[in-house]
């Protein structure tokens, strides 16, 4: 009888940590590296291009998120599309503190390929050149007619910035990535559901003062957030 009891209050304790972002409608928390923040208040509106300008208060903190429409989809951060970004600050009107996913140089978090290449004959580790930065390499997978088939990052250099293109060594020296984001700017914002005016969805970032210090927001949902 005991271990039944317990089987039950276990389930109505999972139940009832699931169903707190529902049950606290409209809703936005996070974790703020590592601690549990919850927004006090939230607005959700428009900008004048139709983007979606999301913002979460609590105290004398600001998170404000950025997509660059209204759409159902996921909206990464950090890149030179300024559309999609996000914002925090806390403090004073006399003493603020700003942390921003905007452009800034560091080790590359992400690339897309725009050019698989031909030519290539090695399957690891692949040295790039170009871009602002130095030490990017991917491990790469190459098919048989010569060309990366799939990819990782393997080593993130330093010193790269979004948009920079770079050049995978080898073959014929035409495949090429674009870098997306850096380590201490980046992230994303997903939005899962628009419904009778309201936005759910979740997000993740990592955002960058002027000197260097980073604010991480992880495990980040918003629940039905109504469009002012």
């Amino acid at each position: 009888m005991k271990k039944i009891v317990t089987i039950l209050m276990s389930v109505v304790l999972l139940t009832s940590c699931v169903n707190e972002t529902q049950d606290n409608t409209p809703a936005f928390q996070a974790k703020l590296n590592d601690t549990h923040w919850k927004a006090r208040e939230t607005s959700v509106s428009m900008d004048g291009n139709g983007g979606l300008i999301i913002k979460a208060y609590r105290g004398a903190e600001e998170l404000i998120l950025k997509t660059s429409s209204t759409g159902i989809g996921t909206y990464i951060l950090g890149t030179t599309n300024s559309a999609n970004s996000a914002s925090y600050s806390i403090g004073t009107a006399n003493n603020v503190e700003e942390y921003e996913t905007s452009v800034v140089s560091g080790p590359v978090f992400s690339a897309k390929k725009m050019n698989s290449g031909t030519g290539y004959v090695l399957d690891d580790s692949a040295q790039t050149t170009g871009g602002t930065g130095v030490g990017l390499v991917f491990k790469i997978k190459v098919n048989s007619n010569g060309s990366i088939s799939s990819d990782s990052i393997k080593a993130r250099g330093a010193d790269y910035r979004s948009g920079d293109l770079v050049t995978v060594q080898g073959g014929n020296n035409n495949a090429t990535f674009r870098v997306l984001n850096v380590q201490q700017s980046n992230g994303e914002v997903v939005i899962e559901k628009v419904e009778n005016g309201t936005f759910t969805g979740k997000f993740k970032l990592n955002a960058v003062n002027s000197d260097g210090d980073v604010v991480t927001f992880s495990q980040g949902v918003f629940f039905k957030i109504p469009l002012n």
